[in-house]
């Protein structure tokens, strides 16, 4: 089995659970069992995974796994599943309900859009109003989880069921010496028949993973986000093959990849290289700089984050005629690194020039710098033809449609955006950094790569570009035909390396 170890998936997915996805496909296809791991406590997990198109039997969560939960079937529960006692009045407040004693309030019963029938949690009060407890219901159709709260409205512990109703973790949540409230103790209950105590999260995962293992013996770990997780997975007490997939540049000044400070979400990982069984990074030019500093460390494979499927590119191109003229896209999480503030200075010399273009930003934001780049976007006078957009299942609906795409990022792994780009005949402009856009973009044929933060040779690039049909339209073709640099057929070879030294690592016993 191949687990890709994660922490979470959510609605609105990073560029790592998109390579997951990807991933997953790609095994699923050459019929290799594997599984997306995660490990975080989310009662909406199964819906999220419904809408992001994941199997059920493609991902395995801690908490699913001591509830025995996987393969739960879904059912309807309601306000009238409460079986509340006809003493009680129960009135409608919108789309959830008060329920009083007489004239004390006892309880809140909250649902879940968009229906609002189903139950999401029930908060229950004391007699002086104060919150004691809240039952919340997975989506499902179970209560999933208990809070208890102290007099002043923290979390004090917290319960975990299983669908038949039965007790199977806890947590409790004390203060430290300087009275900062944390949890001090994870306990597994009545696991296979005996209870299971945990001084932290870490302890916990490291569990978790030794009994996936010995579940699935000789399994494979390739683990998607080292920061979190490196600590867990290097401590597994059960023989097993492991690999950190480096999805970010792994040092600090991409510029001196020899001499620079480590990145802070591969510090600890490559501070203990040796305990790996292997390095996979997205791009030679990674694999390159990564073996020149470690050397014979251990081994390193070059294997791509994306995979373009074969229905995208068999797939009719989208003639050049047909697309939006003068839609520019810009497709990532709306964060620090990714610079969007440049491409809209940059946009702004564009717009001046070649009046009838827009710039579409697709993606969430993260902390307030989405709020500013609206305010950016404000005082440039540019809210007419800039367009902020949500993270959307259907991106691919707005490749089809733009004619250029762009990348500002100060530093890249990989850059997955550039690639479904790519794959959709969308002609891309980055800036010349390491690793993604070196990899994936051919200067001159598919689009353009320009010195990092320089904001008038990227405005220059995009009005000559946007300026000149015939070669919109033949890098249009030329990115077509350039992705299938990453088929699956392509991607899946440059994985057997890998899996080769795997199935030789357990042969070894």
């Amino acid at each position: 089995m191949y687990y890709f170890v994660n922490t979470s998936i959510n609605p609105k997915k990073s560029g790592i659970e998109h390579a997951e996805m990807k991933r997953l496909a790609l095994f699923n296809q050459h019929q290799v069992p594997a599984k997306i791991v995660t490990r975080f406590f989310a009662l909406a997990l199964h819906r999220t995974l419904k809408t992001a198109g994941i199997a059920e039997e493609n991902q395995i969560n801690l908490f699913d796994f001591i509830q025995q939960s996987t393969d739960f079937h879904p059912v309807k529960l309601t306000i009238a599943d409460l079986h509340l006692p006809a003493s009680l009045t129960v009135q409608a407040e919108g789309d959830h309900y008060l329920v009083h004693q007489q004239d004390h309030l006892l309880m809140r019963v909250n649902t879940f859009a968009p229906d609002h029938q189903q139950l999401n949690n029930v908060q229950l009060f004391d007699q002086a109003g104060h919150l004691v407890k809240t039952d919340w219901y997975d989506t499902r159709g179970f209560k999933g989880l208990e809070q208890f709260y102290t007099a002043d409205g923290q979390v004090a512990s917290e319960q975990v069921f299983n669908p038949q109703g039965d007790v199977v973790y806890q947590t409790f949540h004390m203060p430290d010496r300087q009275n900062v409230t944390q949890n001090s103790l994870y306990r597994f209950i009545n696991y296979h028949g005996q209870d299971w105590s945990f001084t932290g999260e870490q302890a916990m995962t490291r569990f978790f993973l030794d009994e996936l293992n010995r579940q699935t013996p000789q399994s494979v770990f390739i683990v998607d986000r080292t920061y979190e997780l490196a600590y867990s997975t290097l401590r597994m007490r059960t023989k097993a093959f492991k690999v950190m997939y480096l999805h970010s540049n792994h040092v600090n000044d991409p510029a001196h990849p020899q001499t620079a400070t480590l990145n802070y979400n591969y510090a600890y990982a490559l501070n203990n290289l040796s305990a790996w069984q292997g390095v996979a990074a997205a791009t030679p030019q990674q694999t390159a700089d990564f073996s020149e500093r470690y050397g014979k460390k251990v081994p390193v494979y070059t294997i791509p984050v994306g995979v373009v499927p074969d229905d995208t590119l068999q797939a009719p191109a989208v003639p050049w005629s047909e697309r939006t003229p003068g839609k520019l896209i810009f497709v990532a999480r709306l964060s620090e690194e990714k610079q969007q503030d440049q491409a809209i200075r940059a946009f702004q010399q564009v717009h001046q020039k070649l009046p009838h273009t827009t710039l579409e930003f697709w993606g969430y934001a993260n902390g307030d710098t989405g709020k500013k780049l609206r305010q950016l976007v404000q005082d440039l006078h540019l809210t007419a033809a800039v367009t902020f957009n949500d993270y959307t299942q259907d991106i691919a609906t707005v490749y089809d449609h733009a004619q250029l795409a762009l990348l500002t990022s100060r530093a890249e792994g990989f850059a997955l955006a550039l690639l479904e780009g790519q794959s959709h005949g969308v002609p891309q402009i980055a800036y010349d950094v390491k690793y993604g856009p070196q990899a994936i973009i051919q200067p001159g044929r598919d689009g353009e790569l320009v010195p990092v933060n320089d904001v008038k040779a990227l405005a220059e690039a995009m009005i000559a570009l946007l300026s000149d049909d015939e070669k919109g339209q033949t890098y249009s073709a030329n990115a077509y035909a350039d992705a299938n640099r990453y088929s699956s057929e392509a991607v899946w070879q440059q994985w057997q390396p890998l899996m080769a030294a795997a199935k030789q690592f357990y042969q070894e016993d």
